[in-house]
Formats: C-alpha cells, structure tokens, sequence
C-alpha cells in the first residue's frame, strides 16, 4: 500500500472525462494496485479514490460492520456509486458523468493526496472548502483535537 500525499490544482478534464494523474501520484500507488483506482462518492462534495489495495482493505472493514439498516444504506450507497477506473498508457483515469456530477465537477479538478486515497474536488468547490475552514477557525479546532487523540494513542501504547 502506497501513501498518496500532496496537492494538485486545476488539473483539467478533457471531453472524454479524462484526468492525468500526477507522476508522484502514480509512482507513490504500489503495484498491488494494479494501476486501478475505485471511485466513489466522497464527503463534503468530493469524490474518493482508492488505490484498488487499499479500496480492498476499506472493503473489508465495511463487510465486517453491523447490519444495521444505517450501514446497510451507507454500502449500499457506496457500491451504487461505485467505479473501477484503470489508469491507461498515458496514466489517465476516467470520470463518468454519475461521478462528476455527484462530485459537482465542470472542467477542472484539485486532486488532494490524502495518504490512502484521493480525494477528487471540482477546483472552485476545494477553493470555497479552504476559505470556508479558515473563516471558521475550524482548522485549529480539528487539529488539536486530532493532535491530542494521536498523543493519547501514543502513550496508551
């Protein structure tokens, strides 16, 4: 499993729905990804992207929540939304028109490495995410709150 890190903005989308992948993208998915992204409805407006290794990982955590109807729909959303994209030649993936407008995508898209996956946001949606978070103040927030969690989990060994 690769570690997908870094921001790539207005990356642009051709007419086919087509997207290059940064080359420090491609090279950070390992090779049991097979060069195959799973892409789903993401959070806050976005689209996700798994690496397939990984996706398998999150798939299997999802199989082992309880049946309950919340988690029922939450899969059940997520495999309805569902699309295998294998990166061609040129490293292009492709986003189907259910994905973009899910993802509320037109042209262009900012792809964020989010260690395991990542996330696919039209560029001015990602803009109005950032000044949003800053105008809240929530950032400082998340990450002292994240930032105690992680030491608590450090000393709790």
């Amino acid at each position: 499993m690769g570690l997908l890190f870094g921001t790539f903005e207005n990356v642009s989308i051709d007419d086919k729905g087509r997207l290059s992948l940064p080359a420090s993208i491609r090279k950070a998915m390992s090779e049991a990804a097979d060069n195959t992204l799973m892409i789903i409805q993401g959070t806050e407006g976005c689209l996700f992207a798994y690496p397939l290794d990984t996706w398998l990982v999150f798939w299997d955590g999802l199989k082992k929540l309880s049946h309950t109807r919340e988690n029922t729909r939450l899969i059940r959303r997520i495999i309805g939304n569902l699309k295998e994209a294998r990166l061609d030649g040129q490293g292009r993936l492709t986003l189907t028109q259910k994905l973009k407008d899910l993802g509320m995508i037109r042209h262009d898209v900012t792809l964020v490495g989010n260690g395991e996956k990542l996330e696919i946001w039209d560029s001015g949606a990602w803009r109005q995410q950032l000044e949003s978070a800053e105008q809240s103040g929530v950032y400082d927030e998340d990450y002292y709150r994240a930032q105690s969690e992680i030491d608590r989990m450090r000393h709790d060994g």
